[in-house]
């Protein structure tokens, strides 16, 4: 049984890639806030919103990598890992469905706040992930469901997991052009249930991002291996880098000029996006690599602390983050500002909303009990037993 090794460039790529999130809905919020007219600010923000819509994707395929490094070579009951795993992610679903139902009524006009109406809210939003960005949530449950059996197949089928790899990136590819071409033009409710379902809310659906969680667990699998072959590569990474990101936003611009396709253009779920998001997300992970071998040294302690510390409180980050972006676009709202001090508000509400929101999850993380809201486990016998430690010396 091997060893398991912290993998530092992990949390590199959570720190950056929540940021990229928040960024993604910040921007979300200005767009929200333009009227129609104003096309080339449109035009901008769409393209910038568009080139980091690959996060989703990196996310689930970090949780992929994560848990078949951890268990792929290791002793493991399922049991036990259901245990583990839904503790730290179900008790937070419960709570902030809880939370953000409140939240919404607290500034919604003729909100009901009878206890029938609250409980209904309550399980719809458990059952479809609809409040909020928790649909995520959902999914990476459902992918916890599923886990033992992918870590089987995996296990079983070690000759074909390059097979198994184009397979689910052409699955992948398929489904997002349904997505985007298919389904948009077909009456849904004459489908059966399970199917409409699927189609409906297949944003909730673990199948819609098949590919990112079964990549990051075959990545796993060789890792290594393919670590090796990325550092032996490093001109390559980068010029390939270039390419795809000019590819890009060349697909961005004739979707949007040419074929007027302006929300379509802007769609996490289409083709262009998987070996777009893959690509992105193998850069990260490769700067993640090359961050890692340097952390230690004096000049990067300060960085790499604030890398710990973000990668710690990026899921805390990710359900609090709600709060402060509700707060940033009811102030610029209220801002009558010319349009260039508009704009360049941008990015001071993004490090508003990721820093206030990081802050939040920092305390609330080290609270007994109460951690467990963010993901994070406070063992208050040890807690009590430092303290106690700590007023006899």
């Amino acid at each position: 049984m091997e060893k398991k090794k912290h993998l530092y460039e992990i949390d590199l790529m959570r720190g950056f890639i929540m940021l990229c999130v928040l960024s993604v809905h910040t921007i979300a919020r200005y767009i929200e806030m333009e009227p129609a007219s104003m096309e080339k600010s449109l035009f901008t923000m769409g393209a910038v919103i568009s080139s980091l819509h690959f996060t989703r994707e990196s996310f689930m395929f970090i949780t992929g990598l994560v848990l078949f490094v951890t268990y792929y070579h290791s002793d493991f009951r399922p049991l036990r890992f259901w245990r583990k795993r839904f503790s730290l992610i179900v008790v937070p679903y419960l709570v902030w469905n809880i939370v953000y139902i409140l939240f919404e009524g607290a500034y919604r006009t003729h909100f009901d706040w009878s206890v029938g109406a609250l409980l209904h809210e309550w399980t719809h939003a458990l059952m479809f992930g609809n409040q909020f960005y928790l649909y995520y949530v959902l999914v990476t449950i459902q992918f916890y469901v599923v886990f033992p059996f992918l870590l089987y197949a995996l296990r079983r089928l070690k000759r074909w997991h390059s097979h198994i790899f184009i397979g689910s990136f052409v699955l992948q590819l398929f489904l997002m052009y349904l997505t985007k071409f298919v389904l948009p033009h077909i009456n849904l409710s004459n489908l059966p249930v399970p199917v409409s379902y699927m189609t409906i809310d297949r944003t909730t659906f673990i199948l819609t991002y098949q590919f990112w969680f079964m990549a990051g667990g075959i990545v796993a699998c060789h890792y290594r291996t393919i670590v090796e072959f990325f550092e032996q590569r490093s001109r390559l990474v980068w010029m390939t880098f270039g390419i795809g990101i000019a590819l890009f936003y060349a697909h961005f611009v004739l979707d949007w000029v040419v074929f007027k396709e302006g929300g379509l253009a802007e769609s996490v779920l289409q083709p262009v996006m998987v070996p777009y998001s893959l690509l992105i997300t193998l850069v990260i992970w490769f700067t993640g690599l090359r961050w890692a071998a340097r952390r230690t040294r004096i000049s990067w302690r300060p960085f790499s602390k604030f890398v710990q510390t973000a990668s710690d409180t990026s899921f805390g980050i990710f359900l609090i983050q709600p709060f402060p972006l509700w707060l940033m676009e009811t102030t610029v709202k209220h801002m009558k500002v010319p349009p260039w001090i508009h704009f360049s508000l941008i990015p001071v509400s993004v490090l508003f909303v990721y820093f206030s929101s990081m802050f939040a999850a920092f305390w609330i993380g080290k609270v007994p009990i109460l951690g467990y809201s963010v993901g994070r486990k406070v063992n208050l016998r040890k807690r009590i037993e430092q303290s106690v430690s700590a007023t006899a010396s």
